[in-house]
């Protein structure tokens, strides 16, 4: 049986989820899981045509009501201010910088950016 939390209102496993939910997905001004979904429903159905806008928001809010939650980049920065991407992970080449030497430091160059941007980085090492 879980654990209830130190006042009383939920289990501990709730309590993880809450912390998770708010240190890693909400945005400013957003409270709970709810506002989290709205913010993201909205920004998918903004790529539909603005005739269809409105209901596919409807549509992507009760999916996610009904469970299915998109990839943690998406919840964090779908709808959000500033500049981020939605994209979680890049595999990216580490090319060749001369004649049969790495380029190390381009590959450093590009993963920065992809970190600022708030993506994750993966290489690629295949000759």
């Amino acid at each position: 049986m879980p654990a209830a939390t130190e006042d009383g209102t939920g289990d501990a496993q709730d309590a993880f989820y809450d912390a998770v939910l708010h240190s890693r997905y909400c945005q400013p001004g957003e409270r709970d899981a709810d506002a989290v979904f709205r913010r993201v429903a909205v920004s998918l159905a903004a790529y539909e045509t603005p005739a269809a806008r409105q209901r596919w928001a409807a549509e992507f809010l009760a999916a996610m009501r009904a469970g299915l939650y998109p990839a943690g980049r998406i919840m964090n920065a779908a709808g959000a201010a500033g500049e981020a991407t939605m994209i979680n992970c890049f595999v990216q080449p580490i090319g060749l910088g001369g004649p049969g030497k790495p380029a190390f430091e381009q590959a450093l160059r590009e993963a920065g950016e992809t970190l600022r941007l708030g993506g994750g980085v993966g290489y690629d090492l295949s000759p």
